[in-house]
């Protein structure tokens, strides 16, 4: 979706995605190393059609290609997932704070018990006890918070498109 300002006036249009963009995008949610000629010859498209199509979906933000880790595979034993309420004027002052802060791994606005969910990932118990009574204690106007320890990543799935 792209966003345009226009006199103060927020306007949204969607991007278009075809059947190819679709074909592209799941290929590159198996594998997102395969090679765009592998890419093409699947299709029956030349390699620079996938090449630009790629490009396209990079530069409107539809698609992001990144190495993906398990957390507690690579050292970092702790992660919770923490609720935040807040002054519901400063929202948008508290994400910006977050997203400031390497800890947190995933900040949402959301309705029902908590008006901000955040993923944080650390080392140890310890070091979010420090998170929490520190980092999140600096920000004045986080009412209350309410945390949950991940004890096991069951499920991580970032392979999901327009058609699930």
């Amino acid at each position: 979706m792209i966003k345009l300002r226009n006199q103060g006036v927020m306007l949204v249009s969607r991007i278009e995605i075809d059947d190819v963009d679709r074909q592209i995008i799941q290929a590159l949610q198996e594998d997102g190393r395969v090679p765009f000629l592998t890419i093409a010859n699947q299709l029956g498209l030349a390699e620079g059609t996938i090449r630009r199509r790629v490009a396209r979906l990079l530069d409107e933000k539809v698609l992001e290609i990144v190495g993906v880790t398990d957390p507690l595979k690579v050292g970092m034993h702790t992660v919770a997932i923490v609720g935040l309420n807040v002054e519901r004027r400063r929202i948008e002052d508290t994400i910006e704070r977050l997203k400031q802060m390497p800890e947190v791994r995933y900040i949402a606005v959301a309705t029902g018990m908590y008006d901000v969910i955040t993923e944080i990932v650390v080392q140890s118990n310890d070091a979010l006890l420090e998170f929490l009574i520190k980092k999140l204690n600096d920000i004045p106007w986080i009412l209350n918070t309410g945390t949950s320890l991940i004890l096991k990543i069951a499920k991580q799935d970032f392979a999901w498109g327009p058609d699930d």
